[in-house]
C-alpha cells in the first residue's frame, strides 16, 4: 500500500505535534508496512511545514528540499511502546533563490552577495525554519519585526527575503556601515547604537565576521 496523506494542522506547538504523532503513530503501525528491525517494527511520520505555516503529517519522507522532522514508533507484538523524535537535516541549494535575491536587491539597493550571505548564516537556505526563540523563514525575521516589513507569509521564500531585504536597507541607512548593520541584523538596533558599533558579544561578532566572509565568497558568483 502507498503512503497516505494525514490531515494538516495550523501551529508549531510541541505538544500538539506530539499528541497528533502519537495518534498517527499508532495507525501507520496497523495500516501500513513497516520496517523490521530485530523483530520489532518501526512506522515513521515526517512533519513537514508548508510555505503558508500550515504542519501536514504524512508517512511519505519529504521530497528533496523540504525540511521535516521525523518521528518514529516502534512496536513489538503488535503494541505501541515509544516514541521518539528527531531532526532530519535536509541539504538546500544555495542557488534555488538566486532570482528572488537579485530582485530584492535591485527593489532596495542592496548588494545582493549580502542578502545571500545572510540567508546562509541565518537558516542556511532552509525556507521553513524557526529559531527558538521564533525568528522564520530564509532570513530569520522575528514576528515583529515581518509585520513592520510588510510580511505576511513569513514561510514564502519570496516575500521573506523581500522582506528581510528591506530591513537590511533600513539598517544601512541608518548606520552607514555594512558591518554595524549586520551587527544590528543579529543584536537589535539598541546595542548597536549603545555601542556606537559592533558590541562586545562574542556570537554577534562571529556571526558578523561570517557575513562578510561569505559575502565575500557570493560576490563573484552573483555580481560576475
Amino acid at each position: 500500500m502507498r503512503g497516505a496523506g494525514f490531515p494538516r494542522i495550523k501551529g508549531g506547538l510541541a505538544a500538539c505535534i506530539a499528541r497528533t504523532v502519537a495518534v498517527l503513530a499508532a495507525v501507520v503501525l496497523c495500516s501500513f508496512p513497516c520496517d523490521s528491525h530485530a523483530g520489532s517494527k518501526e512506522a515513521r511520520i515526517f512533519v513537514i511545514r508548508e510555505a503558508d505555516g500550515t504542519l501536514r503529517f504524512t508517512n511519505r519522507p519529504p521530497q528533496q528540499g523540504q525540511a521535516a522532522q521525523v518521528f518514529t514508533a516502534k512496536a513489538s507484538r503488535g503494541r505501541f511502546i515509544k516514541l521518539r523524535g528527531q531532526g532530519r537535516r535536509t541539504k538546500f541549494s544555495p542557488d534555488l533563490y538566486n532570482e528572488a535575491i537579485l530582485a530584492a536587491a535591485d527593489e532596495h539597493q542592496v548588494d545582493p552577495a549580502l542578502i545571500k550571505a545572510v540567508i546562509h548564516a541565518e537558516s542556511a537556505f532552509n525556507p521553513y525554519a524557526v529559531s527558538p526563540k521564533g525568528a522564520q523563514g530564509l532570513m530569520q525575521l522575528m514576528p515583529s519585526t515581518g509585520r513592520m516589513m510588510g510580511l505576511r507569509q513569513p514561510f514564502s521564500p519570496t516575500s521573506n527575503i523581500r522582506a528581510g531585504t528591506r530591513y537590511l536597507a533600513v539598517l544601512l541607512k541608518r548606520f552607514r556601515n555594512e558591518a554595524h548593520a549586520i551587527a544590528a541584523y543579529n543584536a537589535g538596533e539598541v546595542p548597536v547604537t549603545r555601542y556606537r558599533g559592533v558590541p562586545p558579544y562574542a556570537e554577534t561578532r562571529a556571526y558578523v565576521r561570517r557575513v562578510l566572509a561569505l559575502k565575500k565568497q557570493y560576490s563573484a558568483s552573483l555580481n560576475g
